[in-house]
């Protein structure tokens, strides 16, 4: 099957995804995955995560890697023995996850490393903290603005912050694919960390790279303004990619708070 697709309305959160492997790739090395404890009491401690991963080009088992890191992400936040301020705790399951995957890619010997990107998007008492590393990205819809949260640790995202490329440009580059920063490639990855206050009207949407083969930022943008809370929203968004080419694995994820 080509293209997963959920749709999930909470009390408190609202979240739709798709992912799908695109018309050139054979298989799907993205994942994404998330929880939005049902127990109140459990989300009021430690808020509702949400994760996507890519698994890395040309690296073996990208599709076990970007699985595992979303999984066990998961599994640490909730399950593991952290500090119980957010911030801290949020940090050290990453960085527990990140150690996870360099072992598991050390274990699979030289031949088979095991590489992916991950971004974590965590919503609890009215504020939103993000972990990332990589190109996959968090975006913020606030009162028509489209900002990207995160920063990219590719190739051509390092050109464009310096200005010897245009985002026009970057999207056709030939080693955009090309990452400085991926889990598993050492064992201590301190992941970039951002935090803000979530408000009334915001939308956060989070992708993997593939879905900017094909659209614009301001593409997306208006598609999302558009959209309302249509049960199939971000699946057309991946139709239309897969129209223009379908170049590479793509997974959308999109989450309203409802604050």
């Amino acid at each position: 099957m080509g293209t997963v697709f959920r749709n999930k309305l909470d009390t408190q959160i609202w979240v739709q995804y798709c992912t799908d492997k695109g018309r050139r790739r054979k298989k799907n090395e993205d994942y994404c995955g998330y929880y939005i404890p049902e127990n109140q009491a459990v989300r009021e401690a430690l808020g509702s995560l949400f994760a996507v991963s890519d698994g890395v080009g040309g690296s073996r088992a990208g599709e076990v890697a970007s699985a595992e890191a979303v999984n066990v992400l998961l599994q640490e936040y909730y399950f593991g023995n952290y500090p119980s301020r957010t911030s801290e705790r949020f940090k050290a399951a990453y960085e527990q996850t990140a150690l996870h995957l360099y072992d598991l890619s050390e274990a699979a010997g030289s031949c088979n490393k095991m590489m992916c990107t991950l971004t974590a998007l965590l919503l609890k008492d009215g504020r939103f903290y993000i972990t990332h590393v990589g190109d996959s990205k968090a975006f913020l819809l606030r009162d028509g603005h489209f900002i990207q949260l995160t920063k990219d640790h590719s190739l051509v995202g390092m050109l464009m912050r310096v200005g010897f490329l245009t985002k026009e440009q970057a999207r056709t580059h030939p080693n955009r694919h090309v990452l400085l920063r991926s889990l598993g490639e050492q064992p201590i990855l301190p992941p970039d960390f951002y935090s803000g206050n979530v408000q009334t009207g915001d939308l956060f949407f989070m992708s993997t790279d593939g879905i900017f083969e094909h659209l614009s930022e301001e593409e997306i943008r208006a598609f999302l303004l558009g959209m309302g809370k249509s049960p199939a929203g971000v699946e057309k968004l991946v139709e239309t990619a897969n129209e223009r080419g379908g170049e590479d694995n793509m997974t959308v994820m999109l989450i309203d708070p409802r604050a």
